[in-house]
């Protein structure tokens, strides 16, 4: 099991509130939260360290990522 360590958050009441009436565990709720929140975190720094080396990604690039991320069909291919 992870390491935790406890710590004091403030909120606003009403973005509280509105956390509990989807779930029972707010810590929990809050600790996925920040690993998604982390985890967009390190994916941006390797993509800005690969466009640093490579250059910007190309619109066709670009347009693989969607379809792999979202399912697109029909994805347009370069000639």
């Amino acid at each position: 099991m992870a390491r935790t360590k406890k710590v004091t958050i403030t909120l606003p009441a009403e973005l509280l509130e509105s956390m509990k009436t989807h779930t029972d565990n707010v810590s929990g709720y809050l600790t996925e939260l920040a690993e998604r929140a982390e985890r967009r975190r390190l994916l941006r720094e390797e993509l800005d360290a690969y466009q640093g080396e490579f250059g910007a990604f190309t619109d066709q690039e670009m347009a693989e990522a969607q379809a792999l991320l979202h399912g697109t069909e029909g994805m347009r291919h370069a000639a």
